[in-house]
């Protein structure tokens, strides 16, 4: 077994990219657990990755290879926490897809006097345009791309504004809910009584016609 320690220089490069993992990317995997509910492969095949890098450190590299291989596993680092942002806005602007797709039939016009939705556009078109600056961000290279974290943290609270938007009007959609349901179905009445309303009239005037026809058959000679 290969007793030698590694450089001082290499410790504390590998102490800081730990610390990193540590302090900033395994909070961000519990979120993406939690949100996302079924953990990603890539981020798993990122995570291997810097983890092979990093064991390459001790197969008897001197600091400058060892230096390299850390910065490799750094890189890796850095996407796999991209990637988890990335994961959490997809995850995000589902919701928001889903909420305007339940709702598509209802007049959001009158939640909470009409503030509701104005506000809802506001939020969200902020979001989408931190979403956009955050991705503009990532495509950058090293280190630029590492100032892609504040874009997609900023993105990403505001798409929970938006979130917390829909669920603080919970009652105001329940309602707007209820009164289109009531409107349907004052709609599918009326319907029938106008198609109720079209047969009476359809067969009074059949009959109406046959009256008027023995009428003057009778009377009419």
């Amino acid at each position: 077994m290969n007793s030698r320690r590694l450089a001082a220089e290499t410790e504390d490069e590998l102490y800081l990219l730990y610390e990193q993992y540590t302090d900033s990317l395994k909070p961000l995997l519990a979120f993406v657990e939690t949100k996302v509910v079924k953990f990603p492969g890539p981020i798993l095949n990122e995570l291997r990755a810097v983890n092979d890098h990093v064991s390459r450190c001790f197969t008897n590299l001197n600091p400058s290879e060892c230096h390299n291989e850390i910065s490799k596993a750094k890189g890796h680092l850095v996407r796999a926490m991209l990637d988890c942002y990335k994961l959490l806005l997809i995850s995000y602007e589902d919701d928001v897809k889903d909420f305007y797709q339940q709702y598509k039939d209802i007049s959001l016009a009158v939640v909470n006097d009409g503030r509701f939705l104005p506000e809802l556009k506001q939020r969200h078109k902020l979001a989408i345009k931190k979403s956009q600056d955050a991705k503009m961000a990532e495509s950058q290279s090293f280190p630029e791309k590492e100032k892609a974290y504040e874009y997609y943290q900023e993105a990403i609270l505001a798409f929970e504004d938006v979130v917390n938007h829909i669920d603080s009007n919970a009652t105001g959609l329940a309602n707007a809910s209820q009164y289109a349901k009531q409107q349907t179905k004052k709609q599918l009445w009326y319907c029938f009584l106008s198609a109720v309303l079209g047969c009476l009239l359809t067969i009074i005037i059949d009959k109406w016609s046959a009256i008027t026809e023995c009428f003057w058959g009778l009377f009419g000679q």
